[in-house]
């Protein structure tokens, strides 16, 4: 019996690779070795990394890119050990919400990601030979004396860098945010914090302000320097860009607030 054909095969690879917790210079060192790493297990076509937590193009905004250079059969390559199960639960469908915006004549395929146990054994073999440090050679410490007490601050900004966030270019927004409001005189006041999903997604990416419990939508730069200055600097609530509290509320939703804290 004849073997079915091959199917054509794909014009640009995009590698979404999972790691929440990296230091800048250490998330540009895991993307740059990605590319290198594609053409020595043979990938002929353009390669496009992305992590899908922290800085760099979210995952609409690389596949935005490679479409707009002209690629037309697109693969998604989820890289992670693991991958998040929450990631993993969303990611087809965003891929497929891209695909269904795309139009006809654009097709993306999603690939497996890789299990532990595919993975683990190369990442042992190379760590055998690696070089060894004594722990005695370092000196011992939890972190500097300050850090036991709460920072000084009024406000309390929470990012959400969420898949779906993410999804929507919520990767670089909490170093926006901060370099705005650095520049308003503001970050003493403010203690900015990055977060999982915090909700709403589907009107990301969002941020909350505490102690005020005020949630806003950052949909582009303009809206952020709005917040910055309006909502953060001068304390006035902005009702275009504030999130309102469901329609419908909660049927479990504490009736007396007031005893919820006793």
């Amino acid at each position: 019996m004849k073997a079915p054909p091959a199917p054509p095969a794909v014009d640009h690879v995009l590698y979404c690779l999972s790691q929440p917790s990296l230091s800048a210079t250490a998330a540009r060192e895991l993307l740059a070795a990605v590319a290198p790493a594609a053409v020595q297990a043979g990938v002929t076509c353009p390669v496009t990394a992305i992590r899908l937590e922290g800085e760099g193009p979210g995952l609409a905004q690389a596949l935005d890119r490679a479409h707009a250079g002209g690629a037309r059969r697109l693969l998604v390559q989820p890289l992670g050990l693991p991958m998040a199960a929450n990631i993993l639960a969303w990611l087809p469908g965003a891929v497929a919400h891209w695909q269904a915006q795309a139009g006809a004549g654009v097709e993306v395929l999603l690939g497996a990601p890789p299990g532990p146990g595919a993975v683990l054994p190369a990442l042992v073999s190379a760590c055998a030979g690696t070089a060894r440090l004594p722990a005695a050679a370092i000196a011992p410490s939890l972190g500097k004396p300050g850090w036991q007490y709460p920072p000084d601050h009024d406000t309390h900004i929470l990012v959400c860098t969420g898949p779906r966030c993410a999804f929507r270019g919520a990767g670089t927004l909490a170093q926006r945010l901060k370099a705005r409001l650095a520049g308003a005189g503001l970050a003493k006041r403010c203690l900015t914090t990055s977060t999982g999903c915090i909700f709403p997604c589907n009107q990301g990416p969002v941020i909350a302000l505490y102690p005020r419990g005020e949630w806003y939508r950052v949909p582009d730069e303009a809206a952020l320097a709005r917040i910055v200055e309006v909502a953060i600097g001068a304390g006035r609530r902005l009702p275009e860009l504030l999130l309102e509290t469901r329609p419908q509320p909660r049927a479990t939703r504490i009736s007396n607030p007031e005893r919820s804290l006793t």
